[in-house]
């Protein structure tokens, strides 16, 4: 769930590190291949290209030669893509509105024929500090983050980021014969993901709320799963037989935009218990909340084992939140 810079050079995708190599969540790779596998990666919110670096100031982007080799760069971007993917753009950078930028702006609008955009663009230009402590221009290679899925046709408030999700499946640790359970499947970000992750020999999202399961079918279908079952169920009185279940998921409600704080006091350890009871012993639950104490102490030790806990930074319409996703292994 982090950005991607790829810089031209080595034929090789480096593994991500355990943490993130740059302060602003962004982990640096060298990468030789065609560029539309890029475009398949699923836990990277997006991916960047270096267009130039090691730029003394701003006034360099002018330098015919090097627009030129921008102008190319993002040529080879546009390709990419269905043509028409690309009208617009936006140029971030400190200081975006002096002489310099607007220039550089210009002369992007007519040689590539698309639109400065204030707030969003299809084509997205960064100008930053590098490490170096020269500058460099970064653009990314899609005209959404890879986080805005194609298959996505209906959102409810408080719905899962993809790129998440797609993690979160990862940590179940995926099998073909698995019987996946997403617990409180809402707009069925979690289950979507898992059913494009690979086969299963069953896909199950459960919630007791009409208009989530509707919204879910939408995205189901989109995405082109043929085999998910959508289910009524309420997640802490589950029609299931005893250790039954090999892999769950669940975005537990936050008690901000979805629940509330008294509700989820009585739901986590209710819908933890049901959780326990479905699942077959070694089962993974993955969970993400931004209640971690409350998760916490409603985790009963005899039952799951806390395999891992990651704390990702996600942005949101009231400013970034920072909550835990929970490796949970069934005893």
């Amino acid at each position: 769930y982090q950005d991607g810079v790829h810089r031209p050079g080595t034929g090789a995708i480096y593994r991500a590190p355990p943490q993130p190599s740059q302060p602003d969540g962004t982990l640096q790779f060298e990468y030789d291949g065609p560029w539309p596998r890029l475009l398949g990666l699923r836990t990277v919110v997006a991916v960047h290209v270096v267009l130039a670096s090691g730029l003394p100031r701003p006034t360099a982007l002018l330098d015919d030669g090097l627009f030129q080799r921008i102008i190319a760069g993002i040529g080879h971007i546009r390709s990419l893509h269905p043509a028409g993917a690309f009208r617009t753009f936006r140029l971030s950078a400190a200081g975006a509105e002096s002489a310099v930028f607007q220039r550089v702006r210009a002369r992007i609008e007519q040689v590539m024929g698309l639109r400065p955009a204030d707030d969003a663009g299809d084509l997205l230009l960064r100008f930053r500090r590098g490490d170096d402590g020269r500058f460099e221009l970064l653009a990314r290679i899609s005209p959404r983050p890879l986080s805005a899925r194609a298959w996505r046709v209906c959102n409810l408030p408080g719905a899962l980021n993809a790129t998440v999700a797609a993690v979160m499946v990862g940590l179940t640790r995926p099998r073909s014969d698995d019987v996946y359970l997403n617990l409180a499947c809402g707009s069925g970000t979690l289950l979507v993901e898992r059913g494009l992750s690979g086969p299963a020999a069953r896909l199950v999202g459960c919630d007791v709320d009409a208009e989530a399961l509707a919204c879910a079918a939408q995205n189901v279908d989109a995405a082109h799963l043929p085999n998910v079952e959508l289910t009524d169920w309420d997640a802490t009185h589950l029609p299931l037989e005893d250790a039954s279940v090999d892999a769950l998921s669940v975005d537990l409600p936050f008690g901000q935009l979805v629940g509330s704080h008294a509700a989820n006091a009585e739901l986590y350890p209710a819908l933890l218990a049901e959780a326990a009871r479905v699942a077959r012993p070694g089962a993974r639950l993955v969970a993400i909340t931004q209640q971690v104490r409350l998760l916490e102490r409603s985790l009963d030790p005899a039952v799951w084992t806390t395999e891992e806990v990651l704390r990702p930074t996600l942005s949101t319409s009231g400013g970034p939140i920072k909550p835990g996703v929970y490796v949970l292994a069934r005893r």
